[in-house]
């Protein structure tokens, strides 16, 4: 479509539980971020339609820049007027809802169905059936397969270019005759991407009443991968299953100039254009409430996972089946029974726009973001390079120039140098690291932009619109716990020096102001190395953060007990916050694991043994405040059905702490 360059562009991205929108337009000639705003989505009770958010959403970006957005009917004011009202381009992003239950389908699983995988991390696809003809299941069991998954896409692959068609046709034929068991209600999207020679065949099986979409074959030759246009298919598919559901989509897309964009795909296309020009490689990660996705370009290749199964608000239970336990316990500076983990991830599923309400939810909260991030690049790295597998769990990350993080657990602290410990302790990075948020779900904007105005996606991102953390120092090694890990000489525009000594184990903000250029030299101590390297000297510029210096080491040395863990992780929330608090003594109280009906309490001589864990057959109940629950009475030889108790009520002063840890 054509743009005049007077163009001025409003963006909104709908999000499981926050809906944001952000205004852009000519400032001076360059395309820039002139405003934000962000409501909670309203999709669910009791409004069930996205609609009534977005209209919220709108109205807050009217008042704050005067400029009137929407018209009598709720609609967007397009093109823009002589008045100054309306903008000339809307565009729409969503990663709300459940993903689209995809049956895939291909010759062979280590080709073309793998490629398949391949190309569906990337947009918001749940594989619930695989369909090969090289597995052992009849036609029947097959057929019965595909009916009872109910699927929304059917996405079929398979067959070189210039290579065989008949089974292609084959598994072509198997799926037009599984749509047509279906009952009425149920007709699936159908996304092919296998062969061209057959596509004439294909346009005729399925009629007009199933949704048909074709891509580029994803694998043309047996050593070459084409994922790109299977990836765009499929967001296309995406769009069109998100307005046949409702919500209020139908009316989004209608007015959006792309329809409504899947926020992954948005992450796919800008971080390749970071890792291009950049020339170096780049990671962002997006933990969203249902859904979380991580996008890295590492030598210029960029891959996309979505997990569909992680988020720190609706998907805040299913977290836990992904997450081992043990994961999120180191780190926990207290004992903490599976039952209090468990309860918090309910609670928080139930509830997922609520806040920690006290430090020790803070804590629960924050372990869980931090075991969720590390399991999210885990399982993502091996898509990064094809050609080299990365997946030792215990390998070091690439080394990584930028790493971006996004999503109201990371974005919203309240404090940039949390947001930025939090990044360094999930991803470890080693060396000269940039540190960059999106709190405005900027990214998700400029890749849907990216498709019709290319050269203001490179303006708005050259403007500095995303929040500059700041520069992150990381040492590798062994630093020792109060000795000096490094020198740094700081000289800034005016020629004024500082110099720091940074303490072993510990995470120190060099205050240089936001913008502000400055050239830094670092001089390590021995047994500590950046990145291979003893002395550093390079420009930066200042971010919200100041200059960070992480001196903890690398691996990070976390400590292996919970009594450990007490006085190390408050230590470096007290550097990133400057608000020192302890863990209480009541807190290191080892909880005992509850006895089961299977296992009646009796009495025994000598002293009752403590348990570290509670077993997997305790009762769930909710846990809040600062002390463990208390375990139950049970009688002499029938173990008593436990009574849940109300849980107990802050205190006042733990609710003044976390008040001044995020202040």
């Amino acid at each position: 479509m054509s743009i005049s360059r007077s163009t001025s562009i409003l963006a909104v991205d709908f999000g499981n539980v926050n809906t944001r929108a952000i205004l852009i337009d000519l400032v001076d000639g360059v395309y820039t971020l002139v405003a934000q705003a962000q409501e909670q989505t309203t999709a669910g009770f009791p409004h069930g339609d996205v609609g009534v958010g977005f209209v919220r959403v709108l109205t807050q970006l009217s008042v704050s820049t005067g400029r009137r957005l929407i018209a009598q009917d709720g609609r967007v004011i397009t093109p823009e007027e002589a008045d100054r009202s309306g903008v000339d381009l809307f565009l729409a992003t969503a990663s709300i809802g459940r993903p689209l239950r995809t049956i895939l389908m291909g010759l062979f699983g280590e080709m073309s169905i793998a490629s398949g995988k391949r190309a569906a991390a990337g947009t918001y696809v749940n594989i619930v059936e695989t369909i090969s003809l090289g597995e052992n299941r009849s036609l029947e069991d097959q057929l019965n397969a595909i009916t009872l998954a109910r699927p929304d896409l059917i996405f079929i692959t398979g067959g070189t270019e210039g290579g065989a068609e008949g089974p292609v046709l084959e598994l072509v034929q198997m799926a037009r005759t599984a749509i047509r068991l279906m009952p009425k209600t149920v007709k699936p999207i159908v996304l092919y991407a296998g062969n061209n020679a057959i596509l004439p065949q294909i346009h005729e099986l399925f009629d007009k009443q199933t949704g048909l979409f074709i891509a580029e074959n994803v694998r043309p030759t047996p050593q070459r991968e084409t994922l790109e246009s299977a990836q765009k298919a499929l967001a296309q598919a995406y769009n069109a299953f998100t307005e046949k559901r409702g919500l209020g989509f139908e009316v989004i897309a209608e007015m959006s100039s792309i329809g409504v964009v899947p926020t992954a795909q948005s992450y796919q296309t800008i971080i390749d254009y970071l890792g291009r020009t950049l020339r170096g490689s780049v990671l962002a990660v997006d933990v969203g409430s249902a859904v979380s996705t991580v996008s890295a370009s590492v030598k210029r290749f960029t891959a996309t996972s979505i997990r569909t199964d992680i988020g720190l608000g609706h998907s805040a239970n299913n977290i836990l089946y992904s997450v081992s336990l043990a994961a999120v316990r180191e780190w926990l500076p207290f004992p903490a029974t599976d039952a209090e983990i468990t309860a918090y991830a309910m609670n928080k599923s139930l509830r997922p726009s609520s806040v920690p309400e006290t430090v020790r939810d803070l804590y629960l909260e924050h372990a869980l973001l931090r075991a969720a991030l590390r399991t999210l690049v885990r399982d993502a790295r091996p898509t990064w390079t094809p050609d080299t597998a990365l997946d030792r769990a215990d390998a070091p990350l690439p080394y990584f120039e930028r790493i971006i993080g996004a999503g109201a657990a990371l974005t919203s602290t309240g404090q940039p140098l949390l947001t930025a410990m939090l990044l360094l302790d999930a991803f470890q990075p080693v060396g000269v690291t940039r540190l960059q948020a999106d709190p405005h779900a900027l990214i998700p904007a400029l890749g849907a932009l990216a498709y019709i105005i290319p050269e203001a996606v490179v303006q708005v991102l050259d403007g500095r619109n995303l929040e500059d953390l700041g520069i992150a120092i990381s040492l590798s090694g062994t630093p020792r716990k109060g000795r000096a890990a490094c020198r740094v000489r700081v000289t800034d525009e005016r020629g004024e020096v500082n110099t720091y000594n940074v303490l072993g184990g510990t995470i120190f903000s060099i205050p240089l102001p936001l913008g502000v250029a400055a050239n830094v030299q670092v001089s390590a101590s021995g047994g500590v190395s950046i990145n291979g390297k003893r002395r550093l000297k390079f420009d930066v510029i200042g971010g919200t953060a100041g200059v960070i210096i992480d001196a903890r080491g690398r691996a990070l040395p976390l400590e292996g007990s919970p009594r450990g863990l007490a006085a190390q992780l408050p230590a470096w929330y007290e550097q990133a916050t400057g608000v020192k608090h302890e863990i209480p003594d009541e807190w290191l109280a080892v909880p005992d694991a509850p006895k089961t009906d299977a296992q009646p309490a009796q009495k025994r001589r000598g002293r009752r043994k403590k348990a570290d864990a509670v077993t997997s057959e305790e009762p769930i109940f909710s846990v809040t405040g600062d002390t463990p629950a208390e375990p139950k009475k049970r009688g002499r030889r029938r173990a008593q059905t436990p009574v849940e108790a109300p849980p107990p009520s802050p205190k006042e002063d733990e609710i003044d702490d976390l008040r001044d840890l995020l202040s």
